[in-house]
């Protein structure tokens, strides 16, 4: 795909070349905010970040979106950093894995959450509904969190907000 560039008529832009997000600015924030989680037991090496960014990137891509400066996944760790399932075993997977769940919901309630409202929510879910597993809300749970965000938010349509009402919600799990 290729868009014209105002400044010059003749000229191209390759949709490919545009970066979806800045990789610097998300490195140097999540380097940063090592010092806030540190006081929860996690840290991120510089192989986890690297990793976290490719990750990001890749998130970026699949679901067709941007992120400007350095993006959410520093607010994703530092909303999560306090949740009792976090550990530092599974810091830097928790983070991959978040982010694109984060990127999947946002699309399927079509930008009508907030970021971080988003974030709190996913983080809410996380803990009480998916008891610490972020495979459990990716590979099953994906259609329930979205449910659950867009009941917390009030843009349910009615009849599935009945049909989705707290005293119908069932863990198949227990």
């Amino acid at each position: 795909m290729h868009f014209k560039n105002s400044n010059d008529r003749n000229s191209l832009i390759n949709i490919n070349q545009i970066k979806l997000s800045d990789s610097n600015a998300l490195k140097n924030a999540l380097v940063e905010l090592n010092g806030t989680t540190a006081e929860y037991g996690l840290f991120l090496t510089v192989k986890q970040i690297n990793r976290l960014s490719d990750a990001v990137g890749k998130a970026l891509r699949e679901s067709d979106r941007i992120e400007i400066g350095s993006g959410i996944l520093p607010v994703i760790a530092e909303e999560f950093c306090t949740s009792v399932f976090v550990t530092r075993e599974n810091y830097a997977q928790l983070l991959e894995d978040l982010i694109y769940i984060f990127f999947q919901v946002k699309t399927a309630v079509c930008d009508r959450v907030s970021d971080k409202d988003l974030v709190r929510l996913l983080k809410d879910y996380y803990e009480n509904k998916a008891m610490g597993s972020a495979e459990v809300i990716g590979e099953r749970d994906i259609d329930l969190l979205v449910k659950y965000i867009e009941m917390e938010k009030g843009i349910l349509g009615d009849s599935l907000a009945d049909a989705y009402d707290s005293e119908s919600y069932t863990d198949e799990r227990t």
